[in-house]
């Protein structure tokens, strides 16, 4: 039982990577990973290394990887909800924000807003307690018993 243990592992050597954080294992070699904002146009041998090319117009790559070809940008549209806080870079994908008059109900792990909705507007005998935020929907509250007139908050401001 122990030689069969040890003939495993010695035959196992393609199982283990021995490459470092920065690089990637591909046919039995450690190749470099590219870098942000780039992609591998030919993986290394063991005559050459890495070559890593730029990603293309409307494509990124925000990790050292070791992809052949880059993520396709996002595009803020969301039903027309969305616009474009920051515009994508090769080394950064796009960030979305909800239009004016919105508030995100959904955002990536990078902060970027997917899906946003119309902020509320009150009734009759309401008034805006908390105006709208990016992130936050209006609060209103109902208008105290005798400051109403036409469904109209009338409040003491002093």
């Amino acid at each position: 039982m122990v030689i069969l243990t040890i003939i495993a592992i010695l035959n196992c050597k393609p199982c283990f990577s021995g490459c470092n954080s920065t690089e990637y294992e591909i046919n039995g070699q450690c190749c470099s990973m590219c870098q942000p904002g780039n992609r591998v146009y030919w993986h290394c041998s063991e005559d050459a290394t890495t070559t890593c090319v730029p990603c293309l117009a409307s494509t990124y790559m925000d990790k050292p990887n070791q992809l052949t070809k880059c993520m396709p940008c996002t595009v803020c549209k969301g039903n027309q909800t969305l616009k474009t806080k920051q515009a994508c870079a090769n080394s950064s994908d796009t960030v979305c924000g909800p239009l004016e008059g919105f508030y995100c109900i959904n955002q990536n792990q990078k902060g970027s807003c997917r899906l946003a909705v119309k902020h509320s507007t009150c009734r009759p005998g309401q008034y805006i307690n908390q105006t709208g935020t990016e992130f936050s929907d209006t609060v209103c509250d109902d208008c105290p018993a005798e400051s109403c007139s036409d469904g109209l908050c009338i409040l003491n401001t002093k």
